[in-house]
């Protein structure tokens, strides 16, 4: 009896090692701050060949200082972003479906893998949101970087879709070596191909500012793409009607 209930406790602590650390933070140097619901912890390191590991529960901010190097690690080797200075990123949820994060201000570079749910016969999704874009990946490695008003996203491998939060349907894909802007009122630019130089300047930059170097195209006022994506649609409705009636005729 007494074997039972010790291999029941092994079993239940591995579990529970196994369950806090689906997100875990790698501070290789410099200096965070962990907040969640009004508790702050400052942690700092300077190691990058051992790094310190902490465990982060979902809706916790991190924060990044100045000379910093860290790391997020979430389901094993799936899902890694890495954090450059002054960045505030959260975890919100990891579910079995979709894993949703924030990032209103800083710069990150993400490395996301996804295998084939044979079963549902469709990858996980990555979702970031930022004050102005929801992006959204299914197995990709992308540079993001965001000052509040707007946000700038350079895709290194796959391809990933961005979207304007107050307009989810305006949208944009951005394939490898493209780039594109979302700003406040304003739709996604359309993607432009960024130079293998430039983009190895945006990748090792610590700021975001090296997205300045880009010429985006202009873009267009949120109002007008909304009202023009609406008279598409409903064109489109039109010429299905019309073909249906076709049909029956």
């Amino acid at each position: 009896m007494l074997i039972r209930y010790l291999l029941l406790f092994a079993f239940l602590m591995v579990s529970s090692v196994g369950a806090a650390s689906e997100v875990q933070l790698y501070l290789e140097t410099g200096r965070v701050k962990v907040k969640n619901q009004g508790k702050v912890r400052f942690l700092s390191h300077s190691d990058p060949l051992n790094p310190l590991i902490v465990e982060l529960e979902l809706g916790e901010q991190v924060l990044t200082g100045k000379n910093t190097r860290a790391r997020i690690k979430m389901r094993g080797k799936e899902e890694e972003i890495r954090l450059r200075v002054d960045t505030l990123f959260k975890v919100n949820s990891l579910d079995s479906d979709q894993t949703e994060v924030e990032m209103p201000t800083g710069k990150a570079r993400f490395k996301i893998k996804r295998k084939l749910n044979r079963k549902k016969k469709q990858r996980r999704k990555f979702n970031v949101r930022t004050v102005t874009a929801l992006v959204g990946v299914r197995g990709t490695e992308f540079v993001m970087g965001t000052s509040g008003a707007s946000t700038r996203l350079l895709t290194l491998a796959g391809s990933v879709e961005m979207a304007a939060v107050a307009a989810p349907e305006i949208k944009v894909e951005v394939s490898i070596g493209e780039a594109s802007k979302l700003d406040v009122g304003k739709a996604p630019t359309p993607p432009i191909t960024v130079p293998p130089a430039l983009q190895n300047s945006i990748v090792e930059s610590d700021s975001a500012d090296t997205f300045g170097e880009v010429s985006f195209p202009p873009a267009q006022d949120l109002e007008e793409a909304v009202a023009e994506q609406k008279e598409k649609e409903e064109a489109q409705k039109e010429e299905e009607q019309e073909e249906e009636e076709q049909g029956t005729n």
